[in-house]
Parts: C-alpha cells; structure tokens; sequence
C-alpha cells in the first residue's frame, strides 16, 4: 500500500531537520527528485562518510523510525515508509548526486563518458561539465536526450 505524498513529504522534511541537527548536508535524491510517484523509498544523499557502525548507531536512535536495517544505511518509518541514505566525499558529490537520481540508464550512459568521476565535481553542474555536457534537471533526465546531448558534446 502506498501511502499519500503529503506523508512522504513530510517524513522527508522532518528527516532533514534532524539531520541537519546532526550537523549533516542531505539532498534529496531518487525517483522523488525526478518527480515520480509512487515511489518505493525516500532517499537521501549524505555529503561526507560514516562508517558503518555510525550510521548504525545514528539510525537506531533517531525517534523518526521504527526500525533500521544494520549495515545497510536504511531505516522504516512507523508508517512504514522505507528511507535509504547514500554518502560520498564533497569532492564527488555532484556525480554521486547524479548516479543516485537516476535513471539507471541515464546514469549507465553517464558513466561512459569521458570524464565520469573526474574531481574535483561538488555539485551536478560541475559533474555534467567534467562529461561535455550542460547541466539536465532531473525531471528531463532520459536516455534519448543523453545520446543526443553526448553526440553533440563530442562533435
């Protein structure tokens, strides 16, 4: 059962409140961020890295949910809404930012050009400069539009 989007946007916000009382940088990312609905988590991109035992110990305290999955950075909601946090260093984060977007095969195109994970990229415009090309909203992330992009990039 998939649950109203004023509840996943509001777990979502409450979720970046107390990270941002962790003193952590979260950004939305995932199919939300491409503006899809339904989805089948809330997910979030953390800028710098824990360690495993960390993220344990950070989850399982947080009062926003039930239970959380060791090792594995996600947690379930009491409502069941399932959240899963990705991390990567401030010099990578713009292509993390666009491999955890998605789609899977926008990325998978993305990864191919030359450049691909070439720091330092701190944020999605610098990212798609490093591979030749503009910077694309996630909402208009597609393959067709990448081989046409990449085509011309490379001309």
């Amino acid at each position: 059962m998939t649950l109203p989007l004023p509840v996943y946007l509001d777990l979502e916000s409450r979720i970046l409140a107390w990270a941002a009382g962790q003193g952590w940088r979260l950004q939305r990312t995932g199919p939300l961020r491409r503006d899809e609905w339904p989805l089948p988590r809330l997910e979030f991109l953390r800028e710098g890295r824990l360690a495993s035992d960390e993220w344990d110990v950070a989850l399982a305290a947080c009062p926003l949910f039930a239970r959380a999955a060791a090792g594995q950075r996600e947690a379930w909601s009491p409502e069941g809404i399932r959240v899963k946090f990705y991390q990567a260093p401030t010099e990578f984060l713009g292509f993390a930012q666009i491999a955890h977007t998605g789609p899977a095969g926008f990325v998978a195109a993305c990864r191919q050009l030359p450049g691909w994970d070439e720091a330092p990229a701190p944020d999605e415009v610098t990212a798609f400069a490093r591979v030749g090309l503009p910077y694309i909203p996630p909402s208009r992330r597609r393959m067709e539009g990448l081989a046409m992009l990449a085509g011309a990039a490379c001309e």
